[in-house]
């Protein structure tokens, strides 16, 4: 009987765990939605674009890249999914996303947590940007170079 239950609250929690999620991305994919609509992405990405190109990434990289950097790595994820559903990115394009996100997801909201904490918010958003910097373009580098030896 123990079994059971313990199968009937284990598929219980795993619903409710699918439901919140849920909960998150459909807002999520109506804004990415909203956004393309009204052109946002577009105007977002002609103000990064230098970084974009710094870092060997195509513009379309951008909104996956602010999404997940300012509002989290969920939403990062959520754009990430919805961009490789539809094929705006390629194979390279996720990993060095997913590397910068890595390093640098959830920016404001991780800044004011240490800042209750002690931490100077000046230091800890500088450093964290200028590693993920750093570190995307030193891997898109890795990468490109082991492309090349593939050919």
């Amino acid at each position: 009987m123990e079994v059971i239950n313990l199968i009937f609250q284990t598929a219980a929690e795993s619903l409710l765990s699918i439901g919140r999620i849920a909960l998150y991305l459909i807002p999520i994919l109506i804004l990415i939605e909203l956004a393309r609509y009204f052109q946002i992405i577009e105007k977002i990405t002609g103000r990064i674009k230098g970084a974009l190109d710094f870092l060997t990434l195509p513009q379309e990289a951008a909104f996956p890249l602010l999404g997940g950097m300012f509002f989290g790595i969920i939403l990062g994820s959520a754009l990430i999914i919805e961009y490789a559903r539809e094929g705006y990115l390629k194979k390279r394009d996720f990993m060095l996303i997913g590397i910068f996100l890595s390093i640098s997801h959830s920016i404001i909201e991780d800044t004011f947590i240490f800042a209750v904490f002690g931490a100077n918010p000046v230091v800890l958003l500088g450093v964290r940007t200028i590693l993920a910097i750093l570190i995307t373009r030193g891997a898109a580098f890795l990468l490109d170079r082991l492309a090349a030896r593939k050919v």
